[in-house]
């Protein structure tokens, strides 16, 4: 048991201080014959003497202790677990508020992340949710696009000359295959489908849009003249 301890507690002392430590993964990496009764075991006994704090089931960081006191984990260091290496997507009013749509900023702090074993996770402020859509440069632009505009009726002091703007852009460098990928990978309102191809078409910005839609459906968009008109 000894030597099992001292394997785990080594490996944990290679974990940079305020780092999200998820307990399956460190043990699929360190298991050398330890069972995961006996890890779970030495797991928790470090968290009772201060080693590790727990936040979630599951969840553990290695706590920075300075002549202060211990230093916690931020909700910055959470979510960058989430999203470092194109591992995830902000999403939500955060993201709406860091591209300048609405001066709300939300409570918490939600995130799509592809490295999420489980359908979602909530760790002190930040919520993740599994996303099974490949993401890379072209990818996340339109997921966080789509996101805006499934919730745009929804986003509170929503700013549409910047949205407008920020359509504008968007559309300049979308990607056709791309947005198949993501539609293919994760579910969208057709409301929403539609939506961006009303946007795409103001634009005069060619795309393949029309194969999800139906013409004989009203999916009672916001008229994109108008946004445009008014911005």
């Amino acid at each position: 048991m000894r030597s099992y301890a001292s394997i785990v507690e080594n490996a944990i002392e290679e974990i940079p201080f305020n780092q999200l430590i998820i307990a399956s993964e460190l043990y699929k990496k360190i298991s050398l014959g330890i069972t995961e009764q006996t890890f779970y075991k030495i797991i928790e006994r470090l968290s009772k003497n201060g080693k590790l704090v727990h936040l979630t089931k599951g969840v553990y960081y290695r706590p920075k202790i300075t002549r202060f006191g211990t230093v916690p984990i931020s909700e910055n260091e959470i979510a960058n677990h989430y999203l470092k290496n194109h591992q995830g997507v902000l999403v939500g009013y955060r993201m709406y508020n860091q591209k300048g749509i609405t001066t709300q900023v939300g409570k918490r702090v939600e995130i799509l992340s592809a490295i999420l074993s489980e359908e979602q996770k909530h760790i002190c402020n930040v919520s993740v949710r599994r996303i099974t859509a490949p993401l890379n440069e072209e990818t996340i632009p339109i997921i966080e696009t789509m996101e805006i505009l499934q919730d745009y009726k929804n986003i509170e002091d929503i700013n549409t000359k910047v949205l407008a703007a920020y359509m504008m852009h968007f559309s300049q460098n979308y990607s056709d295959p791309a947005m198949e990928i993501v539609l293919a990978n994760r579910k969208y309102k057709k409301s929403t489908i539609a939506f961006m191809a009303a946007f795409l078409n103001y634009h005069q910005v060619k795309n393949t849009l029309s194969g999800y839609l139906s013409p004989m459906s009203d999916y009672k968009i916001p008229n994109v003249e108008e946004l445009y008109e008014f911005a």
